[in-house]
């Protein structure tokens, strides 16, 4: 399979992108909460991916059947997502540390943009796995990004049983509610939160 560089993709993504928003800097979850336009718990019910129009840059796009909103705002009941990196006529594009759209997860995401082009915001730190512990619903970090394979960092749990190390930092979504809640009232979240996982 032929790989295509990204140093163009990350070069315009850098400046592009706002500082604040970038990957490489870890944001406060308060910050990252405030800056979202949705925080939403869904599923992803279907993903592909396809080129830009100048057939420089593929993007993956997913649909999101969203179950839950969070921080008192509301919107679709299906979203649209779009991420960098995908794989398109034999040729795949990473960005690497960003985060993997998978077809069937459950997982909470920070979106920001407009409804026709929303996209995970904050990269990795916008997007939390849904698992059960002990019969509860928790978040946990998703331990699988953009490039893990290529920097032989193999995922931490296993895929096709989603099963998550009984060690893994989670919150449930309760906790993880009343974050957002506080976040965007103003507030400085009690508890520490999930951190990413490299």
């Amino acid at each position: 399979m032929h790989r295509r560089s990204l140093a163009l993709v990350a070069l315009l993504l850098a400046l592009a992108v706002p500082m604040s928003a970038s990957q490489f800097i870890e944001l406060p979850f308060d910050q990252v909460a405030r800056e979202a336009r949705y925080v939403v718990r869904g599923t992803v019910v279907d993903s592909w991916s396809a080129w830009d129009d100048s057939r420089e840059v593929i993007y993956t796009y997913a649909t999101v059947r969203v179950t839950r909103y969070f921080g008192e705002t509301t919107g679709p009941d299906v979203l649209m997502v779009r991420n960098v990196g995908g794989t398109v006529d034999g040729y795949t594009q990473e960005a690497v540390g960003f985060p993997v759209i998978r077809r069937g997860e459950q997982a909470v995401f920070f979106l920001s943009g407009d409804d026709s082009a929303l996209e995970i915001h904050a990269y990795s730190q916008g997007k939390f796995l849904v698992r059960q512990r002990d019969g509860v619903e928790v978040l946990v970090a998703d331990p699988v990004k953009q490039g893990d394979a290529r920097l032989d960092r193999g995922p931490r749990f296993n895929i096709s049983t989603n099963a998550i190390d009984a060690n893994a930092s989670a919150i449930t979504l309760d906790e993880f509610a009343a974050m957002v809640d506080d976040a965007r009232a103003g507030l400085t979240p009690g508890r520490s939160v999930l951190r990413q996982q490299n």
